[in-house]
């Protein structure tokens, strides 16, 4: 009799067990993404939302801060947003090009860009294509251009995630660094050619500005600008101040300097920050969205981006 109960009671043991197995909610992994330009990251969750400026998963959490500023060389007020970003894995830094091809010249709507490649949040880049014989050009691990001439700063994101800058770099300096990095078993998983580096490990740089930091980066002028940080170890931020000609009323926005200022103001101890391309290229999105539409906004032809690595099991 007592054998009986006993066997009864581990049944009904076992069915517990196994209906409590099945109703159990997959368990959400992080899987790094592939390196491949056409692999996406995974579609954000709704449900993480937490708000409007603010997204978490397993794999990645991101919350967006603005404030309102009045730099000295402004006319006006204007608005300033940074993003902080917390990966889990390196691969979920990630970039793409407008029809997701070098040699294609077409340009693409940013927001559109960011919501092929299901991005969580996402910023412009440095305009590979306005011009086919200048910078220093890798993305997603490919190779496509050196043609450096010693006047632009180049920002290199390696296989850990981690930011490395070559300033006024020439070809011979880039072979230098990029075997520097291979002897070191990394790889320069992107490499970017605008700048200038306005941060690194805490202090902000000189910006003698140059020719051409003065006539295409404007660097002494204010208008909107965007920069992308490494604050530690796979966590960043994306610093966007809005700007440009506003109802005629002269120029507002930031320059290099003030932008510098702002981001040791966030981020006293920010490992390394970079500027990128602005005016009406500089774009920063959340959800696939524009935060906020730049004043003689244009199509661009690259993006960075934050994806998700969550995969439910």
């Amino acid at each position: 009799m007592k054998g009986n109960i006993l066997r009864w009671c581990l049944a009904v043991l076992m069915l517990l067990a196994m209906a409590l197995f099945l109703s159990s909610p997959a368990v959400a992994e992080v899987t790094p993404l592939g390196m491949d330009l056409k692999v996406h990251g995974v579609p954000p969750r709704e449900s993480g939302w937490l708000s409007d400026t603010e997204y978490q998963d397993e794999s990645i959490h991101i919350v967006m801060d603005s404030e309102k500023r009045k730099p000295p060389s402004s006319e006006s007020q204007v608005m300033c947003r940074w993003v902080v970003i917390d990966i889990a894995d390196p691969s979920q830094l990630r970039t793409t090009l407008s029809n997701e091809s070098y040699d294609d010249v077409t340009l693409e709507r940013p927001w559109e860009m960011a919501q092929r490649v299901n991005a969580v949040v996402a910023c412009n880049s440095d305009f590979i294509k306005f011009s086919y014989n200048v910078g220093f050009v890798v993305r997603q691990g490919v190779f496509y251009r050196d043609a450096l001439d010693g006047n632009r700063d180049v920002l290199i994101i390696d296989n850990n995630g981690d930011f490395e800058a070559v300033q006024k770099a020439t070809s011979e300096d880039m072979a230098a660094k990029r075997q520097e990095i291979e002897n070191d078993g990394r790889q320069i998983v992107n490499a970017f050619c605008f700048g200038p580096v306005l941060v690194r490990n805490g202090e902000a740089q000189e910006l003698a500005l140059n020719k051409f930091e003065k006539d295409q980066v404007e660097g002494h002028l204010p208008t909107q600008r965007i920069a992308i940080c490494q604050l530690d170890t796979l966590k960043y931020a994306i610093v966007e101040v809005d700007g440009g000609v506003v109802d005629g009323s002269g120029m507002n926005g930031m320059n290099l300097k003030e932008l510098t200022k702002l981001i040791l103001l966030l981020f006293p101890d920010c490992k390394l920050a970079y500027n990128l391309d602005g005016g009406g290229s500089a774009h920063l999105m959340l959800r696939g969205k524009p935060v906020h539409r730049t004043p003689g906004s244009r199509h661009i032809s690259d993006l960075i981006y934050f994806a998700s690595a969550v995969s439910e099991e």
